[in-house]
């Protein structure tokens, strides 16, 4: 058995714990762990110490979710809830970043009540995730998107 940490990071397990999960438990389970997110960064909204605790929560997310897929770090949304904890570490503990925490206030709603996560969109143009030349255009495709439900993915013309 290889235990090579790259490895494990970098390939795909096929039978993740996730996968195994069914799939609407799976949406449910994911919508309370953002809806209790965002509840966290609306009390913060009257009490700054509160973002505290959205960025541990949002650690735990982010190492729950790692665990689930398989220590799968390309996973799309490993790599999605990675980025939102940096962003809400920074909003939290860097000096006038405060105002990431009311953009993630704001972006979490959309996420959640709209279907449509302006940070996956944000993610899948990085050059990791994408297919296509960054251009303006994709950009435009890519934020112009109607919402989707689940995974962020950009659709192509038929």
């Amino acid at each position: 058995m290889d235990l090579n940490l790259e490895n494990i990071m970098t390939e795909k397990n096929t039978d993740s714990i996730w996968e195994r999960i069914p799939r609407q438990r799976g949406k449910r389970i994911v919508w309370i762990l953002w809806f209790i997110t965002w509840l966290g960064l609306l009390a913060g909204l009257y009490n700054s110490v509160f973002y505290e605790w959205v960025v541990v929560f949002s650690a735990v997310h982010a190492i729950a979710f790692l665990i689930l897929l398989g220590l799968y770090i390309k996973a799309f949304p490993v790599q999605v809830r990675l980025a939102y904890f940096i962003w809400v570490a920074v909003g939290t503990f860097v000096p006038y970043m405060i105002f990431l925490m009311y953009i993630t206030t704001v972006g979490l709603f959309t996420k959640l009540f709209l279907n449509y996560c302006p940070l996956a969109r944000i993610m899948y143009l990085m050059p990791w995730n994408r297919e296509e030349q960054l251009s303006m255009g994709l950009i435009l495709k890519v934020f112009q998107t109607p919402p989707v439900e689940g995974q962020f993915k950009l659709t192509r013309p038929a």
